[in-house]
């Protein structure tokens, strides 16, 4: 069935999803009207996730496809596909039922490929694929060891974080430090044999870290070749959004899964490929320049800023600026270590002074690479003291156990983890201790003196603890039940480790069946810098770069900061305009991360810089179109 949108279906799609002073331009057109395979490469604030929406929405109208094919939509976490289904649903339900999927590129490759490998083998359902419950099962584990352990123990940093590294090797199952690599050891010896064996029963018990599943799913391709004729049967089109933040793995699996009777369209900015900054991860999308689709056009930010962004493009890139956006030139505000502190100042003077604090919903933040104090050397904290790595706060008291038992947002959960759970419960077990008087030689149980306590005096009742908090941790995610299973827990088995009486007060905490508000708490003061001038109050959120990412503001600060070297000194030349391919890794990940956090504004765009990073620079830069302003006495 070919697929032909007119220009009437994709008004209709814009009465839906602009303003009604909005209209996409004929770049998004394009690709609102492809349905070939293609990288479409699109650079920041340009819309894309609006164009997809208007396709989907469109497709939607006609559907079924032919032969009842279905569409897939995939991206990397649970919120973007939360955001599509929010825009999309009430104009487009079918969308969300079969034979269409929207999800996760981790949930699809465990609903079509691993749970059926596993399922296939082992007769049964895996019970979990998850890294923090799989971890606990190799921690609960470890101690079965026997001349393995010895050899682990000697290894640097720890026997059982290697242990929890191993991964079954995606091409052979071996067992390996990466997914890809080679077998850690002979596999001959005895010790990999044992880490073998335990970690094929870890399987054989249903519990995969997410790295396994791949692993499974690579080898249910190569020993059933129909099963990718029978996906590429049930998909007609695959969409895959920020396609930029595929690892090799997924993105090599995904090529593997598909066949060419399938349209396949991965959306992206490869400039915007941030990792973890400590870990040595590398984008897996290699694009097809003969079969590419643009869109150049931000309606984010004006031609000035879109100017100094491109000039810091790893993969080269055109960037056209909104000419609807006010201009207003760049800043550097130039620093030395007397007045760093006084950065922000300089920042909410720039933005009064250009009135941007009257507008609508305003957004400033000061954002840098590092968060984390350095002994020597200037981070986030360097301009601001008052700054915490941790911006959010939740209550971490209740009157009653279902409100600990709550479950969060999964836009919470995905920038937090799972984990935030487990301090939830742990939380509520403290409470009940403290209610009924139970201390540990006087003082009060910490989370940390609750584990070491049971740990110590019961290894099994220990390792069924950590089990269960792991299972109860994913099962409140899931918004499934698990009140009633807490309560005998609390009443039964962890009131005989303890000795405790269910007393009156007790009873009222386990039963009583008011939830509890669980707002945000105390922004920590907390990473929100506040500047007064007369009656103008700014607010700035000062935030990490990675924590920014996909996000618009009116006013963005770069703050320069420390990593192997300063970032902005690492890429001055680029900054006065020199487009010099750059062959260095740091240079490399200094320029995406810098990408990423410039990127952010609609109006205005500051550099905080230490003089020493930019001295001799100046006039250069200004010739560049930046406004260099210096705190310097």
């Amino acid at each position: 069935m070919q697929i032909i949108i007119t220009n009437d279906n994709i008004s209709w799609a814009e009465s839906i999803l602009l303003r009604s002073d909005e209209h996409f331009d004929e770049e998004q057109k394009a690709i609102i009207k492809s349905f070939e395979t293609n990288d479409i490469l699109a650079c920041p604030g340009s819309g894309k996730t609006a164009a997809l929406l208007a396709k989907l929405l469109i497709l939607s109208r006609q559907m079924p496809l032919g032969n009842n094919r279905g569409i897939c939509v995939l991206t990397h976490t649970n919120v973007a596909i939360d955001e599509i289904k929010k825009k999309a649903s009430l104009t487009a339900s079918k969308l969300f039922s079969y034979p269409n999927h929207f999800g996760t590129i981790q949930s699809f490759v465990d609903k079509y490929l691993a749970i059926p490998a596993y399922i296939q083998k082992y007769k049964k359902r895996p019970i979990y694929i998850d890294n923090e419950i799989f971890n606990s099962v190799i921690e609960r584990s470890y101690n079965t060891l026997h001349s393995a352990r010895t050899w682990l123990d000697a290894r640097r940093g720890g026997g059982l974080e290697y242990l929890k590294s191993l991964r079954f090797n995606r091409d052979n199952f071996c067992i390996s430090q990466k997914i890809d690599g080679q077998a850690f050891i002979g596999t001959n010896t005895q010790t990999y044999k044992e880490i073998n064996s335990l970690k094929l029963r870890i399987l054989d018990w249903g519990y995969l870290c997410y790295e396994d599943a791949y692993s499974l799913a690579f080898k249910y391709l190569r020993d059933h070749s129909g099963i990718r004729e029978l996906i590429s049967k049930r998909f007609a089109y695959v969409f895959i959004d920020e396609m930029q933040d595929s690892s090799t793995t997924q993105s090599e699996l995904l090529n593997n899964i598909f066949t060419k009777n399938v349209v396949i369209q991965k959306i992206g900015d490869l400039n915007q490929s941030i990792f973890d900054y400590a870990a040595d991860l590398e984008c897996g999308w290699t694009v097809n320049n003969v079969s590419t689709l643009c869109i150049t056009g931000s309606k984010r930010f004006p031609s000035l800023i879109a100017s100094k962004v491109e000039n810091l493009c790893v993969i080269r890139q055109t960037i056209t600026g909104n000419g609807r956006q006010n201009e207003i030139a760049p800043v550097i505000i130039v620093y030395d270590d007397k007045t760093i502190q006084q950065v922000l100042n300089k920042f909410a003077e720039i933005i009064i002074k250009n009135n941007l604090h009257q507008h609508e919903k305003s957004i400033f933040k000061a954002v840098g690479w590092v968060g984390k104090s350095h002994d020597k050397e200037k981070t986030i904290p360097s301009y601001w003291s008052g700054y915490s790595k941790e911006i959010k706060v939740k209550r971490t008291e209740f009157s009653n156990l279902k409100s600990y038992l709550a479950p969060q947002p999964h836009s919470f959960i995905s920038s937090e983890g799972v984990n935030f759970y487990k301090k939830r419960l742990v939380g509520a077990f403290l409470k009940c201790l403290r209610i009924t008087g139970i201390t540990n030689n006087g003082r009060q149980f910490t989370e940390n003196r609750l584990h070491k306590h049971i740990s110590e005096n019961n290894t099994d009742f220990y390792q069924d603890f950590r089990i269960s908090l792991a299972n109860w941790c994913l099962q409140i995610h899931r918004q499934e039940e698990v009140f009633e299973e807490i309560k005998y827990f609390l009443t039964n088995e962890f009131r005989d480790f303890f000795n405790y009486q269910v007393n009156d007060e007790l009873t009222i905490f386990i039963n009583s069946s008011d939830l509890e508000a669980d707002n945000e708490e105390a922004l920590q003061s907390n990473n929100i810098y506040k500047y007064s001038s007369g009656t103008t109050e700014i607010e700035i959120e000062v935030s990490t770069i990675h924590g920014v990412k996909g996000e618009t503001h009116t006013a963005t600060c770069y703050l320069e900061t420390f990593f192997y070297d300063y970032d902005i000194k690492r890429i001055i030349n680029y900054m006065k305009g020199d487009n010099t391919e750059p062959i260095q890794k740091r240079v490399i990940q200094n320029l995406k991360m810098a990408f990423v956090g410039m990127s952010r504004p609609s109006h205005l765009l500051c550099i905080a810089v230490h003089r020493d990073s930019i001295s001799g620079q100046e006039e250069a830069l200004c010739g560049n179109g930046w406004d260099v302003n210096t705190l310097i006495d």
